[in-house]
């Protein structure tokens, strides 16, 4: 496999999660939702699964969890229920640093007009004790408060405990994208802080197409999807009962691996920015360490464009992401980055590169080399 950086994008399915998925596929393939008696053992591993990962998320009941087909429909989900709850002239609190499968249905559902964002600093995390304020303000205005766990190109982890706590106390409904936290840090108390929790079994060594939506109890949800009523008549559909099964697998092997992983993570991540920074003038860590999720590398290089320094990583067979995107043909740094003030010629140049359990020491000084080449002859290029 070549050097893969990319963790924060997708993940490989871990062995584990390949062979529950395989063996429910293979021996338990029937619909759950028929009578006969395979079609019972079938249901009894999707409710186990459910069970698993309601205790694995601290929820203390599991009809509480709703499987779905990611983190980018359960995000649009919660917004949907949101706007249709909300009182006439409610609005929503998103932090400007969203993932853009919820900043979009945010809009979407409550309007420019209807959308408040929450600031972040400079080290990319929203102010807990700003929000407190905001709603103290608002005077029961808030249908909704939305901020991730932690950010999908920074890696920056967010007070999301402290927002929870502000929110409840107000009587405000919150959610938490926690793709980026579930399987990476400790999950057991989000579902039961959290009055919405969205994830991605792929983000943690699961099957992609697998997702979980967790409400607080008590939520009437509108149905995601209509037709045969699964999921307490909350999104129909035939379960896929093997990717729900791995995803349950998946995360308790990485429940269970997290301290040393994270370690091992935190190491290889300082090694291949220190190498980067000693091989490579310019270059530009966006927020400390200690701030993110221990696999998270992200820098800014002066003097390259991430398109053209990407460009060159795939050439040489390196995988890795930039936190910017290409609109009309012209660089434009991130919504993320823009947030935080990072100057824009700056940010033109940003690298992500997100560990993972694949990640070895080898790769990571490859990776250096790679790079530090790249570098050397993008300004070679700019210089002519």
């Amino acid at each position: 496999m070549n050097p893969y950086f990319d963790h924060n994008a997708t993940t490989p399915m871990s062995r584990a999660a390949r062979e529950a998925w395989w063996e429910a596929s293979e021996r338990w393939w029937h619909n759950p939702s028929s009578l006969y008696r395979e079609a019972g053992t079938t249901k009894r591993l999707l409710e186990d699964a459910r069970e698993e990962l309601a205790d694995l998320l601290g929820i203390d009941l599991p009809e509480r969890v709703i499987f779905t087909g990611g983190a980018t429909e359960s995000n649009q989900a919660v917004m949907r229920y949101a706007v249709e709850a909300a009182t006439p002239g409610s609005m929503a609190m998103i932090s400007e640093i969203e993932h853009p499968s919820l900043r979009e249905p945010a809009l979407r559902e409550f309007g420019q007009k209807r959308i408040e964002e929450i600031s972040v600093s400079g080290k990319g995390a929203v102010d807990a004790d700003e929000i407190e304020e905001r709603l103290r303000q608002s005077s029961g205005t808030v249908a909704l408060v939305s901020v991730m766990a932690a950010n999908n190109e920074t890696g920056v982890m967010q007070p999301w405990q402290a927002v929870a706590t502000h929110c409840r106390s107000a009587g405000v409904g919150f959610h938490c994208d926690a793709a980026q936290w579930i399987g990476k840090l400790p999950a057991s108390q989000i579902g039961a802080a959290c009055d919405f929790v969205t994830g991605s079994a792929h983000k943690f060594g699961g099957p992609k197409g697998v997702g979980v939506l967790t409400v607080r109890d008590g939520v009437t949800l509108a149905p995601l999807v209509l037709g045969g009523g699964q999921e307490r008549e909350r999104r129909s559909g035939t379960h896929n009962v093997g990717g729900i099964v791995a995803l349950a697998v998946a995360l308790a092997e990485t429940d269970a691996e997290r301290p040393s992983e994270c370690a091992r993570l935190a190491a290889l991540r300082d090694r291949l920015v220190d190498g980067l920074r000693a091989a490579v003038d310019g270059i530009v860590e966006t927020v400390p360490r200690d701030r993110k999720v221990a696999g998270s590398a992200h820098v800014c290089i002066e003097g390259v464009e991430s398109e053209s320094m990407l460009f060159l990583l795939d050439e040489a067979e390196v995988c890795a992401s930039a936190a910017s995107a290409c609109a009309s043909g012209a660089m434009d740094p991130s919504h993320v980055l823009a947030a935080m003030g990072v100057d824009r010629a700056l940010a033109a140049g940003a690298l992500r590169m997100s560990l993972g359990r694949t990640t070895t020491a080898a790769d990571v000084d490859r990776a250096v080399d790679v790079v530090a080449d790249a570098v050397v002859r993008l300004r070679g290029v700019r210089a002519r």
